[in-house]
């Protein structure tokens, strides 16, 4: 497993957009005046998504190797045996999971995964109970199962618990079917509401079904890789990948259009035109993108102060593209981007980010190398 520090955090270059969303450039740089480094914890294959338990431990899932536990910065990790098989060709696998908010009782876990073949599949999530020893998973109950489609690509499959108990599940529109994002009636490229036992809540923007699916709560997007839930202020938070160039990170609200394929800031991998429209009426702008792409994976906003400065603001992986393969911190203020700041940059691809109970930022690299803590180095 590699080990790299990063040098002074100081002197990176804010990226630069060219509309009213995206971050300042009066201020180009952010100095810091500490170093931190990322000291390995945890070996893993193709880590997908991060879930910390109430004591600090660890699961987590690999794309190809399910459900994985590890105790607090011991390992090394063993399966937690019980999942369903998953379909891992293209980029199916086992994706997003999350623990239900009454964990510490009851123990339950939610986790997404690619169901089905490559012609026939879509994104799914089950929930169970996790055993007293964390080897296996009991009683496990598919709640939720996106519609079908023919690809192995673009699923989503992030999960996110609302103050009310209700999940948002993010949902991938395949890769092909870009204008099946603008149709509210399937769940290709949108995010769902269910209640934790898979039933739809009364209060859903299409809940009666006439204007769109029930369980469908925003529509529009492309592929959702991060999800977060604000349990202060109530807000859902997302990053999208676009096309070439275009990646968003967006406030989420029920019932709304995020413009995919209608409106980009991006253009397709060959470089012909997509759209000639960045913005329409009824269609959400995001409060920042990024040109060129950096695939953004994985969201979470840092509650703990463990880093000088950095309480608050949000943090969001990358895992390729030429902007580099990075940490990107973001600081938002009355909902507007007020810095973005790009981590490690070129040297990982990171796949999830996630804050442990002790105010510690994880993050799980997307292929080989594993999943790290994001340390201060002392002097």
């Amino acid at each position: 497993m590699r080990l790299v520090l990063a040098g002074f955090v100081s002197a990176l270059a804010l990226a630069a957009c060219s509309a009213s969303t995206a971050p300042p450039t009066a201020s180009a740089d952010v100095a810091r005046d500490f170093e931190i480094k990322l000291t390995p914890v945890v070996d893993a294959e193709f880590a997908w998504g991060m879930a910390f338990l109430p004591n600090g431990d660890l699961l987590f899932t690999e794309k190809e190797g399910g459900l994985k536990y590890a105790a607090r910065d011991e390992g090394p990790a063993t399966p937690v045996t019980g999942m369903p098989p998953a379909l891992t060709a293209g980029q199916g696998g086992y994706f997003g999971l999350t623990l239900d908010p009454d964990f510490a009782n009851n123990r339950l876990v939610y986790v997404a995964y690619a169901q089905g073949t490559e012609e026939d599949n879509g994104t799914a999530v089950v929930k169970a109970r996790l055993s007293d020893d964390h080897a296996s998973l009991e009683d496990v109950t598919e709640i939720f199962r996106a519609d079908s489609r023919g690809t192995a690509y673009h699923f989503g499959g992030r999960l996110q618990f609302a103050n009310d108990g209700t999940l948002f599940v993010s949902l991938g529109e395949g890769f092909k079917y870009m204008d099946e994002a603008q149709n509210t009636q399937i769940t290709h490229g949108k995010i769902v509401r269910i209640n934790a036992d898979g039933t739809i809540p009364a209060d859903n923007p299409f809940a009666d079904g006439v204007a769109g699916k029930p369980s469908v709560y925003s529509y529009g997007h492309r592929n959702i890789q991060g999800l977060y839930y604000d349990k202060a202020s109530g807000t859902l938070y997302e990053t999208e990948h676009g096309p070439k160039g275009g990646d968003e990170f967006n406030i989420i609200k029920p019932g709304a259009n995020y413009g995919w394929p209608k409106i980009t800031y991006g253009v397709n991998y060959d470089g012909t035109i997509i759209t000639e429209k960045t913005g329409m009426d009824g269609m959400e702008q995001p409060i920042t993108y990024w040109v060129p792409s950096i695939a953004p994976a994985g969201l979470t906003r840092l509650q703990g102060d463990v880093y000088p400065g950095w309480q608050g603001d949000f943090f969001a992986g990358g895992m390729n593209g030429p902007a580099g393969l990075e940490l990107v911190r973001i600081r938002l203020e009355d909902g507007k981007v007020t810095e973005r700041e790009n981590l490690f940059k070129d040297e990982f691809a990171i796949r999830d980010v996630a804050e442990s109970p002790d105010g510690h930022l994880y993050v799980a690299t997307k292929d080989l190398d594993g999943i790290f803590r994001v340390d201060l180095v002392s002097e």
